[in-house]
């Protein structure tokens, strides 16, 4: 029996030291056994590392060497190399995630006993949390009985008491359930039991990298000191500490009070213990050599020798601008280096947090083609398959809501037979927008027999018709028949389970049938085949943790009566603590990583990053479940040999030596560099403390680390191609925005990017430097392909075209159209008023009847039918969906109701009837109307406008059929004649002339066109208030009226004339008391006026249609003033990415004209159009 240590601090090779030793104690015996511990994350490095070595110490070996008398360990492997044949280690292992599922467990059992903790079985996160604890508790050799002996010295009124009864409780029932399994403290306890009972006079047991043990950790090596030949021990440590640990300040203080705890142990065992032996230096740069000296110095708080300058040129400083173009720094002068002959595993890259760099790493290095190894746990919890399983309880649970559904599908594990993943993203897609329009949730309507059907709102309608599309319809019942044949059938085995193996068994055999399993081999074999690794590993992995948690919970509540909610507890945390196991993909790769873990110390050179004054000293976690003050409480109470890791502000002490250990990884040279811009959190950084420090004591400049420039050498940002072309595109993009030159050096970087494969992306990228928002023109023969040489349009996409002629191509031209959502749109309740206007009218027009002929009671017993029977059509599934929507339905029946009963008042007072509604003129999709409008157009071709009149009011005369054009409106307009003459209110105009061309006896005379407000006004309370003529003011026609005189418009008004004189109440139209129009309260055209002002609008239909052809797409906006509503309003915003603040982008901008300056243009030269001036806007 005996102890060795070896000492020495970072700057010497404790691993030559402790390979000499090794080598000598083969040679010494052929019996002898060799055991070298290392933290298991370096096991394989260190294993390589020390073989290397033995085989540079036996020089007669060439070639090939293999020992085997040696192993290379961690506890764990160790604990498998004398358990693996015990009936121990064949007990079922308790990982960290079936830890998590067994704690969940026992928290919801035993919350009748607990207060603190008692309504936390159901937050995972806590849960978590708490199974580390436990462990940490159970491997600190802490049992329930510590902690109610501490609890039973604290004062009744102690704040911590309750906390600690309940910890106490839960720990007490958590050492009887982990009884049956194995865990890492009961294998290092059944470990030294064996190592007492085993011959171990030939073993010799050398631990390297260790810096602090737990306290079962701590047991198992005092028990190797008793009972091996010889335990060596190497600690990083300057000197030893046999009488007293070592206090604050001191660098190596985890290591002194490690060797101490360890000395006085082998002292009480009255092991012999050799003098202590110091590591050789290994090979360093003289600036390595002083860093380590300075470091040593300044944490002691010792006197430091001056600066010498000519040693700190292997230490360098940087300040980055934000964490990217750090890290993409550092992966150019890593790039640069091994051009020069460099290896990629020279290089390592700490950080004492990855966080902010997590999401740039692979970007970073994929752009470089440089290969990294992250050694970063990452979560599993966000796996296709762990988003299924959550997804099933999901459904489960909220009745097959849309975003529960859709996420299962959306996992791509479970496909229908017979279609390939492109048919079902494409299905998938139809389906996730048929949902979000139609608002299909819950069971009922999932598994329902009668299939769905799929209507899409034709864009080449001038109405709100929905067209059935049967593809569409075949892939959205496709999905449909996926959930309902698969998805149902387990939810009903979990409703019927008995226990809990039925209902674990079922989730398996469901994963089988529905191919889920198969799915998973499939992405395994995928990424096997393209070399990936990391991919196909995390898949298998995924499915070996569900597996390993299905029999854990079949162990733990197999026989137990199924708990379908604590069955999704216990497997949900069970996932929340899985992890990736990661391996490198190549030997030869930079490692990434974090300054709290150890590595070999066998780089050249080390960047550290991130050096900031959050992360450099790191800020202290005191977030467990059991705080740093509370750790105290029980330590106080403890013996020796059991106690917990360091928590809070303490662990600060340790702070200088864990980046100690990063910093002198490095052989050669250390760069430490931090970024000015938390980008996470959008603030400025502050350089660490040791960074400042650094820069004063060895006066060092920081280099600045900036993204490349105008100003920027070539030889500085030297990089692999893929970079050279970033940094390319940022400097000339630099260079433009300065509006100077760009240098012919980079301009021969882009030259000679365009010989290589990476030629078609450099020039997509050049181009976008002088990119101009600027569509172009469509060839002509395209533009015909797109909308046919004889154009069939309707009044109001041409108004499109003249409010903004790229969205016509755009909704027109390519058919883009909005995402569908589940709303009630103005469109949709424009719809159902039309529908039940025109079926009303038609109604009493059938039966010879009109408004004026029935009562109030009649209309507010008719409407209500009429509204239930249309919305049951496809398109108004939503007011059907919820009480609210109901409710919604009732309150527009009564709105109905109450225009219909004032349109019942207005037909009282005039002598104009409803001839028809929803006249069609024109072909609209299969069906045809009247005569639609049709002019030839100069280049060839015909443009043929079609439309639907909401309502055609007719009085007859003896000579002619004078009659009105009503257009239903829900929000309040005006006709403007600016706009006409613009081309972008078309609508009335062209309804007029189209029903001025029918042919009849008499014949058809204009006699207005009016716009009706449906609406539900708001009246304020008065003594005197009349509600009749209210409404009647309220519901006012607004728009124009033709005459010569007075006499013309007798009838639309019969309590008004121009003999009495008066205002009306019901149209625009007012007489003075001479009779003559009051045009203040009118808005009147003469029958001259009119034709002057429908030849005008002939004109712009025809220029319109023309360029159209002409492949005339412009983005330029139309626009009053600054107003910007056409740009605001659009759908296809995101699309035209309009901006006038660019310089490029620009309005066409036009004066807004008063009637007498329109008429005056349209009487001189009717055909004349507008010529438009493009200015930039300053909205």
């Amino acid at each position: 029996m005996g102890l060795q240590f070896i000492l020495g601090d970072a700057t010497t090779d404790h691993a030559g030291t402790m390979a000499t030793m090794v080598q000598a104690n083969l040679q010494a015996d052929s019996q002898n056994q060799i055991f070298y511990l290392v933290p298991n994350h370096i096991k394989f490095e260190a294993e390589v590392d020390l073989l290397k070595r033995l085989r540079a110490q036996a020089a007669s070996v060439n070639g090939v060497y293999a020992q085997n008398r040696v192993q290379v360990l961690s506890f764990s492997r160790l604990a498998w190399y004398f358990l693996k044949n015990t009936a121990l280690y064949q007990q079922p292992r308790l990982d960290r995630a079936s830890n998590t599922m067994l704690v969940a467990k026992i928290l919801g059992e035993s919350k009748e006993e607990l207060t603190i903790y008692a309504g936390e079985a159901h937050n995972t996160g806590f849960v978590t949390q708490l199974a580390d604890q436990l462990s940490e508790l159970v491997t600190g050799r802490i049992t329930a009985e510590d902690l109610n002996t501490t609890v039973a010295a604290l004062t009744p009124g102690d704040r911590h008491r309750a906390k600690l009864r309940d910890l106490g409780i839960i720990l007490d029932h958590y050492e009887a359930e982990i009884g049956p399994y194995a865990t890492n403290a009961s294998l290092l306890s059944g470990l030294q039991q064996v190592m007492r009972n085993q011959d171990l006079s030939h073993t010799f047991i050398y631990l390297n990298d260790f810096n602090v043990f737990s306290a079962s950790e701590t047991g198992l090596v005092e028990t190797m000191i008793e009972t091996a030949a010889e335990v060596t021990v190497s600690l990083v440590l300057d000197k030893p500490y046999p009488a007293a640990p070592p206090v604050a300040p001191n660098l190596f203080l985890p290591a002194g009070r490690l060797y101490h705890r360890l000395y006085q142990k082998a002292k009480t065992m009255k092991v012999s213990i050799r003098l202590d032996r110091f590591a050789k230096p290994r090979p360093l740069s003289e600036g390595m050599k002083h860093l380590a000296d300075w470091w040593q110095t300044s944490t002691n708080l010792q006197p430091q020798a001056p600066a010498q300058t000519a040693q700190n040129k292997e230490v360098e400083l940087a300040v980055a601008t934000d964490p990217y173009h750090e890290l993409r720094t550092v992966a150019r002068q890593i790039y640069q280096a091994v051009r020069q002959g460099a290896r990629y595993r020279d290089f390592l890259i700490l950080a004492r947090r990855l966080d902010p760099y997590a999401a740039v790493i692979p970007a970073i290095f994929e752009e470089f083609n440089i290969p990294q190894f992250t050694d970063l746990e990452r979560p599993m919890k966000d796996h296709p398959l762990v988003v299924l399983i959550e997804s099933l309880f999901a459904i489960q649970d909220h009745d097959y809501q849309y975003q529960d559904v859709m996420r299962l599908l959306h996992t791509e594990l479970l496909l229908p037979e017979n279609m390939d993943i492109a048919a079902f993203r494409d299905a998938l897609d139809t389906t996730d927008n048929h949902l979000v329009r139609t608002g299909i949730t819950g069971k009922k309507r999932w598994t329902q027999t009668d299939p769905w059907r799929y209507f899409q709102r034709n864009p080449n309608a001038d109405d709100s018709q929905l067209d059935p599309e049967a593809d569409k319809t075949a892939q959205i019942n496709a999905i449909k028949t996926l959930v309902a044949d698969t998805v149902p059938q387990l939810l009903r085995q979990w409703q019927t389970a008995k226990t809990g193996r039925e209902a674990a068994a079922s989730l398996y055999q469901w994963l089988q049938t529905t191919g889920v399993i198969d799915q998973l081999n499939v992405w395994r074999q995928t990424a096997n085949a393209d070399g990936d690794l990391s991919r196909s590993q995390a898949n298998e992995q995924a499915w070996d943790t569900f597996t390993q948690l299905l029999n854990d919970y079949a162990t733990i509540l197999g026989e137990a009566d199924f708990n379908r909610d604590q069955f999704r507890e216990l497997l949900a945390a069970g996932f929340a603590s899985a992890t990736y196991t990661q391996i490198p993909s190549t030997l030869d790769s930079v490692v990434i990583s974090e300054t709290g873990l150890v590595r070999l110390a066998k780089a050249k050179h080390v960047y550290v990053i991130g050096a900031t004054n959050t992360a450099m000293p790191d800020v202290p976690n005191d977030s467990g479940v059991l705080n740093s003050e509370e750790r105290q409480l029980l330590a106080a109470q403890l013996p020796d040999d059991r106690f917990l890791p360091e928590q809070g502000p303490t662990t600060t002490l340790g702070d200088p030596f864990i980046n100690y250990l990063g910093f002198m990884a490095a052989s050669e040279k250390l760069t430490l560099s931090y970024p000015m811009q938390n980008t996470q959190e959008n603030s400025e950084n502050q350089a660490s403390p040791y960074f400042r420090q650094l820069a004063q004591a060895l006066q060092l400049t920081p280099a600045t680390w900036a993204p490349a420039g105008l100003g920027t050498s070539l030889k500085a940002v030297l990089g692999s191609p893929r970079a050279m072309l970033s940094d390319f595109v940022r400097a000339a993009g630099e260079a433009q925005h300065q509006k100077l030159p760009l240098s012919r050096s980079w301009q021969g970087v882009l030259a000679s990017l365009k010989q290589t494969t990476l030629a078609p992306l450099a020039q997509k990228l050049a181009g976008s430097l002088t990119y101009q928002n600027d569509p172009g023109r469509l060839d002509p023969t395209l533009a015909v392909q797109l909308y046919g040489r004889d154009m069939n349009v309707s009044v109001s996409r041409l108004e499109t075209y003249y409010r903004n002629q790229f969205e016509y191509f755009l909704k027109y031209g390519l058919l883009l159209q909005p995402r569908p959502e589940f709303e009630l749109s103005p469109a949709d309740t424009g719809s159902l008023f039309h529908a039940v206007l025109d079926q009303y009218l038609t109604q009493l027009r059938d039966a010879g009847q009109t408004l004026a002929d029935v009562t109030a009671a009649d209309v507010a017993a008719a409407v209500p039918p009429l509204v239930a029977a249309i919305t049951k059509r496809p398109g108004y599934e939503i007011l059907g969906s919820t009480h609210r929507m109901a409710y919604l339905t009732s309150r527009l029946s009564r709105l109905l109701i109450q225009v219909l009963t004032n349109m019942r008042q207005q037909q009282r007072r005039t002598g104009f009837r409803p001839m028809r509604t929803e006249l069609q003129f024109g072909r609209i999709g299969d069906t045809r109307g009247l005569p639609g409008l049709s002019w030839p157009l100069p280049h060839g071709g015909r443009v043929n406008v079609r439309g639907k009149i909401d309502r055609l009011d007719v009085y007859r005369e003896s000579d002619a059929q004078r009659f009105m054009v009503v257009d239903y409106k829900s929000t309040q307009h005006r006709f403007d004649d600016s706009d006409a003459y613009y081309g972008i209110a078309l609508q009335m105009l062209t309804y007029v002339e189209a029903m001025a061309n029918v042919p009849a006896d008499p014949p058809f005379v204009p006699a207005g066109a009016l716009y009706f407000h449906l609406q539900d006004p708001k009246f304020k309370f008065s003594t005197d208030l009349d509600l009749d003529i209210d409404r009647l003011k309220a519901f006012k026609y607004l728009g124009f009226l033709v005459a010569k005189d007075g006499a013309d418009l007798a009838a639309v008004d019969k309590t008004i004339s121009a003999e009495t004189g008066g205002r009306s109440m019901m149209v625009p139209l007012g007489f003075k008391k001479d009779g003559a129009f009051n045009y203040n309260q009118s808005n009147i055209l003469t029958p001259e006026d009119l034709s002057a002002y429908l030849l005008h609008n002939q004109a712009l239909i025809i220029d319109a249609a023309s360029r159209i052809l002409a492949g005339d797409i412009a983005l330029a906006p139309f626009q009053y003033g600054q107003e910007s509503t056409v740009i605001s309003n659009s759908d296809y915003q995101s699309i035209m990415l309009f901006d006038p603040a660019t310089g490029f982008d620009h309005y066409n901008h036009v004066p807004k004209l008063k009637r007498k300056e329109v008429l005056g243009r349209v009487t001189t030269d009717p055909t004349q159009i507008p010529h438009h001036r493009q200015e930039d806007s300053q909205a």
